[in-house]
């Protein structure tokens, strides 16, 4: 079984639903991966693919850190759970807003509550202080910075994941029927964040930016 249901995965998919309409016109996908997610959501004229790896399905290859691309040609960038793994990260931005439009949208996720990942690339946690100032200093103006999940779901997760890693869960007979109990545990921790009066304050899974240049 390749998917096992995990809450972190379930509320970016919906964090990204709730914003996809800002996004529009030529997009540029960054850290796209094997395959663009989260494309099915946005309405968009092109939708540009870049990554560092040159795999299937990738139209760009660079770095988020010198983007090979022109001054001012996108109407949207969308960079899904990638600044993590970038280390210069003022520079990032600084890419970010240089092919943008005048205009043009960011919109942006990242974890702050995470396993380790993606090693030996898996450099940072993003705070909703670091968005902004990384924004600002680029020359963004900040319209949106939103967290997802509570203390209930970071915890739901972290325990979830664990199991997933502990016991290779992926790979056992029983996969499927503990992606059902994930699932429905994932959605009681959901509930009880929603009625957790100190929800987000410090605890999160991570964050949505939306800037405009």
């Amino acid at each position: 079984m390749g998917y096992i249901f995990q809450p972190a995965r379930h509320e970016l998919l919906e964090q990204i639903k709730r914003h996809a309409s800002v996004v529009r016109g030529r997009v540029l996908d960054v850290g796209a991966g094997s395959y663009a997610r989260y494309q099915h959501l946005f309405i968009y004229d092109q939708y540009v693919k870049l990554d560092r790896e040159g795999i299937s399905g990738i139209d760009v290859v660079g770095s988020l850190e010198a983007i090979p691309l022109p001054d001012a040609s996108f109407d949207s960038v969308v960079c899904t759970q990638v600044v993590g793994d970038v280390y210069n990260l003022p520079l990032a931005f600084s890419e970010f807003f240089r092919v943008l439009r005048p205009g043009g949208t960011l919109l942006l996720t990242e974890s702050f509550v995470d396993s380790l990942h993606d090693e030996p690339y898996d450099y940072w946690r993003i705070t909703k202080h670091s968005l902004r100032r990384l924004s600002e200093d680029a020359g963004f103006t900040v319209q949106t910075i939103e967290s997802r999940g509570g203390f209930w779901s970071v915890r739901a997760q972290m325990y979830i994941r664990y199991l997933i890693n502990r016991f290779d869960i992926q790979n056992r007979m029983y996969a499927r029927a503990f992606s059902m109990l994930a699932r429905l545990y994932a959605r009681i921790a959901s509930w009880r964040d929603k009625k957790d009066a100190h929800r987000d304050i410090l605890y999160t899974l991570g964050y949505v930016l939306i800037a405009v240049k």
